[in-house]
């Protein structure tokens, strides 16, 4: 074989393995990429009024700092909704397993001495509900009995960034935060006339000092910013929680992560 050809193969074969190196450092670094992660957990030879834990959540692959802050904040969220732990009292640097070791020695504690109240139930939802070049929301549907009087019904939104996987909170999602309340404000009242939520004093729905507030879940969809009151945050004894959509003409403007 002559030298040229040898030549020539040898730079062919490098240019080939500086691509496969690239393409393995962009897929590992760079591109999001996302796993379903599922724990199902119940009573071992249970046949009634069985515990029932039920996640699915994502993780992120690869090593950027998209993928280690986001997994991080995820694995806080999902470990503290199996604590039950409410925003001011979460619980930093704690992991899904050892959450759900203490979960089920707490429940078996008192199942143990309590054997008839009725077994717990949590499940949770994860999934990506929106994303554009700067961000992406992802939503958590959750449900959780743990023996009240009625079970939590919830949605928590999160966004994050994508250059680095940090969390945008709700003072940093808009670049004008009064004039987005101001448009929500005519959308949830008209929807305050026509919701068929009971209210279980006759006070119907209120802010406090009459003066409107945007709620602490906020998500950013496709089609619109999602408002979402939990149960007390606009009315006593509220049956449900309370939902709006507002049309994404009318916000977009004011989104400080848009395109």
């Amino acid at each position: 074989m002559k030298k040229n050809t040898k030549n020539k193969i040898a730079l062919i074969l490098g240019i080939v393995s500086l691509v496969i190196s690239g393409w393995l450092i962009y897929r590992y670094f760079y591109e999001l990429r996302f796993e379903e992660k599922t724990i199902e957990l119940t009573t071992e030879g249970c046949e009634e009024n069985c515990l029932n834990i039920n996640l699915n959540y994502l993780r992120c692959k690869g090593g950027s700092n998209f993928a280690k802050n986001f997994n991080a904040e995820i694995e806080s969220q999902v470990a503290n909704f199996l604590l039950s732990n409410e925003d001011t009292l979460q619980v930093d640097d704690i992991s899904i397993e050892k959450a759900l070791e203490t979960f089920m020695t707490d429940y078996n504690t008192i199942h143990e001495h309590f054997p008839d109240i009725p077994a717990y139930e949590l499940t949770l939802s994860d999934s990506i509900m929106w994303k554009n070049e700067k961000m992406l929301t992802l939503v958590s549907n959750r449900y959780s009995f743990t023996g009240g009087a009625q079970p939590v019904i919830t949605k928590v939104f999160t966004h994050f960034a994508l250059n680095d996987g940090s969390v945008i909170t709700n003072e940093n999602l808009f670049t004008d935060e009064k004039k987005v309340a101001e448009i929500a404000e005519k959308y949830v009242r008209e929807a305050q006339k026509q919701s068929t939520i009971e209210t279980l004093n006759d006070k119907g729905f209120w802010f406090e000092d009459n003066q409107f507030c945007l709620p602490k879940n906020i998500g950013v969809a496709a089609d619109g910013l999602i408002l979402f009151y939990e149960p007390f945050e606009i009315a006593s004894y509220m049956n449900a929680p309370f939902e709006v959509k507002i049309p994404m003409n009318e916000i977009s403007a004011y989104l400080a992560f848009k395109k």
